[in-house]
């Protein structure tokens, strides 16, 4: 991943600035400096934070990689350039830094900033979830239960999604749910597909909100229509729409 504007030009840059000092501070130093400006919410002060971060991520650091990356990527403190996050992203993950290994490999999965590398994302966010990072690990999984970005692996989509779920991801219990549901790779089962929906919804996600009504509508259709008018009043147009028929 090139960029015809490197760390090294952008650090000359920053040389030309009121924050050249931040130079001065040791790696570990400046990021704890940039930590507390963020902190303060003083968003006057997010242009010094940018550059204490930026001139730790050239000391090595591996935090100062990570929130310089962060504030790029986000277009805080400094011009919005995906590419140049993705860049500094790479640098901490190859720091086994596993929220940079996420956000890297979910920037590559869908072309967000960058050229799509299928094959890497699933490399950065396999290790990202082996260490047990939830959003990566649902990420992986939905790539493989969709079958947009990488081919279609069922059994591979309930592993990943199984661990998410684990740790109470309502999103990756709404896809197990709709799995179940759907007997996609096992057997339909409207009970644990409803129990899956149950454990998503308490969390207040309308799609898991719409998908439980749906599984209930039957047996319990005013307990059904209260959720359509729960996941509506969150801006669902799913539930919108079948409030409205």
């Amino acid at each position: 991943m090139k960029h015809p504007l490197t760390i090294a030009l952008m650090s000359l840059a920053l040389a030309a600035t009121p924050f050249a000092a931040a130079a001065q501070l040791s790696p570990l130093k400046a990021v704890a400096a940039a930590d507390d400006l963020v902190k303060s919410g003083d968003a006057a002060s997010l242009d010094e934070a940018f550059a204490l971060y930026l001139s730790a991520a050239e000391g090595g650091a591996v935090w100062g990689q990570y929130n310089a990356a962060e504030m790029l990527y986000e277009g805080r403190g400094v011009a919005q350039d995906r590419a140049r996050a993705a860049e500094l992203y790479g640098k901490a993950a190859d720091q086994d830094n596993l929220w940079a290994q996420y956000k890297l490999g979910l920037m590559l999965m869908k072309g967000d900033g960058v050229a799509p590398q299928p094959s890497r994302a699933v490399t950065l966010l396999d290790a990202a979830a082996m260490k047990g990072n939830i959003w990566a690990n649902y990420e992986l999984g939905d790539a493989y239960l969709q079958g947009q970005a990488i081919p279609r692996d069922l059994t591979r989509a309930k592993f990943y999604l199984e661990r998410a779920a684990e740790q109470n991801n309502a999103w990756a219990l709404l896809r197990l749910g709709e799995i179940y549901r759907d007997g996609l790779g096992v057997p339909a089962s409207a009970a644990d597909a409803t129990v899956l929906f149950e454990q998503a919804a308490v969390q207040k996600n309308g799609f898991a909100l719409v998908a439980l009504a749906g599984m209930i509508a039957a047996k319990e259709a005013t307990r059904a229509r209260a959720l359509l008018t729960e996941a509506a009043a969150m801006g669902n147009a799913e539930a919108q729409a079948a409030l409205a028929e």
